[in-house]
């Protein structure tokens, strides 16, 4: 692996949340439609994966560039969020972004269990977490949020180097 990669990987397992490197758990995808979704269906992909908001304005930003990372790397990439804001309307959210990866509904139950994060603390959304191809958090966000972790330029270049990351288990 090249330093310049290996630094970039460290220095992100240094800023997340939990520990980082890890398996990301399996986590079901519910959107308003009904259609289910696995995390692990994505494997073999890199995922890029939020928490949000669906009133938040950090996450909507967020939401725009991760679609525009979503079509630039659209043959190695999946984006998903999940929407833990009560009453989300997250078909409607959707639309008004042009988002066209999929947008669940969850608790913040599911997002504190995911994350590593006990129950009752406070999270900033967005929660951002980066999946490599073989299921590992690679990133995540630090509990009251990363603001990086929403930079179009900041996940291009993370994005970038683990698509050519090869990976063996």
């Amino acid at each position: 692996m090249k330093l310049g990669l290996f630094l970039l990987l460290v220095s992100l397992a240094l800023e997340a949340q939990g520990p980082v490197p890890r398996l990301a758990p399996d986590l079901k995808i519910v959107e308003a439609s009904g259609k289910a979704t696995m995390l692990s269906a994505f494997r073999g992909r890199v995922v890029l994966f939020a928490f949000i908001s669906t009133q938040c304005a950090h996450c909507q930003r967020a939401s725009t560039v991760f679609e525009q990372l979503s079509h630039e790397f659209r043959d190695h990439l999946q984006v998903a969020e999940v929407a833990f804001d009560q009453d989300a309307d997250t078909t409607v959210f959707a639309k008004r972004f042009g988002l066209s990866f999929p947008v669940g509904i969850g608790t913040s139950e599911v997002a504190h269990d995911f994350l590593g994060i006990a129950r009752g603390e406070r999270l900033g959304t967005p929660q951002v977490v980066v999946i490599d191809r073989s299921g590992v958090i690679r990133a995540q966000s630090e509990r009251l949020g990363s603001p990086i972790l929403q930079t179009y330029d900041y996940l291009r270049e993370l994005l970038k180097a683990l698509i050519k990351l090869q990976v063996t288990r």
